[in-house]
């Protein structure tokens, strides 16, 4: 079997007279002499192939011909020894000619992504073995949606295995893993998601689901800015830039009140600001669909929305604290969008939108009129739910979505490193730096004297600027006291 440029052959299990392997393959089994016959020249197998691992370069014997020219292989000239038999190999190849696709969304696929992840995450596999279950799960998993039939026990051995090794290799922060952990922080998103699709799912599993996205940004912050240049995975965390202050003019009215009228004492007082931040990141959501309605960035906006998301608000999701909740419930109508036209993983999460709802009660029932309607309506109905989360009977798709859906030219040349202030980002001499003043930015969560980071990437670091003392702003957002609107950047809409 050939996958991508690499053979593979069957590690012999040496059992006699017919090993499994060609056993399966249905041809006679044919065992090495001890010694190579007379006349024959043992040939040493060596590989500078970078994917073999090295504990395997000298795994092979010799290779030698035998009176009918026959080539006999003790070992496999390559083998992953991670790849065990035909289900696993049908995983890996899955991946790359299908699965791979399904983060690279709609036409917002660029070659630059496509490569990353056909080409770059599969090398990293080959060295890191978690990364390599992480495939395999996730093609299962694919399989699955597509009503193709996967052993349920290789489902959950790939999603053990892969956990346990992504979990073991990030208290080990061994250098060579750190790209594999690169792209496992995007792909436990995705192989998590399948507890939405479980009829017997835990209750709000979204909670867990919104940290996971934040988790993204711990890997960031662990992994040297060079590190993620050379990985060659940088693309795989593009997002589109964000104007906040022209998004906070489209926050709902009633979501901005809930926030600006939290009063002192009240157990959100202190997160009053973060709550704001995230309705902030809410109204791009709101004005991408009203300017620029259905497409590959409004699509990205909705899937990267909760990599924004401040972390003290993390603790509060899963403490279910009511605000919180109805932020989620605005944003899974958003992600009900998705559903005819999304990623398999992005699927199943409308029955969250019920589960909130009871959650909250009667008390917080009024602001969530547009989520009940939103759940009532027809998944394939994406004009119809529009038109509900705007709140705009008379909206209607764009042109764009009408007849020229797929060229939307923002999603192959606005798509960058952006921090979580909605500016771009670049590496330079090994450090994260805002392309627009030069400034550097550094990992400095000290910065902030509540111990808040501040974000860069995805909310991870904070920006330094020593040439800069004035930064601090004067405005103030409606209904918070000036202490709390005192930020490194402006919170006025």
């Amino acid at each position: 079997m050939i996958l991508s440029s690499y053979s593979y052959i069957e590690q012999c299990d040496e059992v006699k007279p017919s090993c499994k392997a060609c056993t399966l393959r249905k041809e006679k089994c044919i065992y090495p002499t001890t010694q190579p016959p007379s006349g024959t020249r043992p040939l040493p197998v060596r590989t500078t192939d970078p994917l073999v691992a090295p504990s395997r370069e000298e795994s092979v014997d010799y290779v030698s011909l035998v009176e009918n020219d026959v080539l006999v292989v003790s070992e496999p000239l390559f083998l992953s020894g991670q790849t065990a038999d035909v289900i696993d190999m049908k995983m890996l190849w899955f991946y790359t000619t299908f699965s791979f696709q399904s983060f690279s969304i709609n036409s917002g696929r660029s070659t630059a992504v496509d490569y990353a992840l056909k080409i770059k995450v599969v090398e990293h596999a080959f060295r890191s073995p978690f990364l390599m279950e992480t495939l395999k799960g996730l093609s299962a998993l694919h399989l699955r949606t597509l009503n193709q039939p996967v052993p349920a026990h290789k489902i959950a051995s790939y999603q053990a295995r892969a956990f346990h090794g992504y979990r073991t290799a990030i208290e080990a922060a061994n250098p060579v893993d750190f790209p594999a952990l690169l792209a496992c922080s995007l792909f436990m998103i995705t192989m998590s998601s399948q507890t939405f699709r479980d009829p017997n799912g835990k209750r709000l599993f979204i909670v867990e689901w919104i940290a996971l996205w934040r988790g993204i940004g711990l890997i960031v912050e662990l992994i040297t800015p060079r590190a993620v240049q050379d990985s060659g995975l940088a693309p795989l965390f593009y997002r589109p830039p964000i104007d906040l202050e022209r998004a906070a003019q489209h926050i709902p009215n009633n979501l901005l009140f809930m926030v600006t009228s939290i009063k002192y004492g009240d157990d959100d007082y202190e997160y009053q600001k973060d709550y704001y931040e995230l309705l902030r990141y809410l109204g791009s959501l709101y004005m991408e669909l009203k300017e620029h309605g259905f497409g590959p960035v409004l699509d990205l906006r909705i899937i990267t929305y909760f990599s924004f998301c401040p972390r003290p608000l993390l603790p509060l999701a899963k403490q279910l604290r009511p605000r919180m909740l109805v932020i989620i419930a605005y944003w899974l109508c958003f992600a009900k969008l998705l559903n005819s036209e999304g990623p398999w993983w992005m699927k199943g999460l409308s029955p969250h939108i019920r589960q909130v709802i009871e959650e909250v009660g009667e008390e917080w029932g009024h602001l969530l009129r547009v989520p009940q309607m939103v759940l009532m309506t027809d998944d394939d109905d994406r004009t119809g739910m529009a038109k509900l989360i705007i709140d705009n009977h008379n909206w209607t798709p764009s042109e764009l979505d009408l007849y020229d859906r797929n060229r939307d030219p923002r999603a192959r040349t606005e798509l960058k490193f952006i921090n979580n202030d909605g500016s771009e980002l670049e590496i330079a001499d090994g450090h994260w730096r805002l392309k627009a003043t030069g400034a550097r930015w550094e990992a400095n969560p000290s910065a902030d004297p509540t111990g808040r980071p501040q974000g860069l990437l995805l909310g991870v670091n904070t920006l330094h600027d020593p040439t800069s003392q004035t930064a601090s702003s004067t405005s103030s957002t409606p209904g918070l006291s000036p202490s709390q609107s005192s930020s490194a950047r402006s919170l006025s809409p």
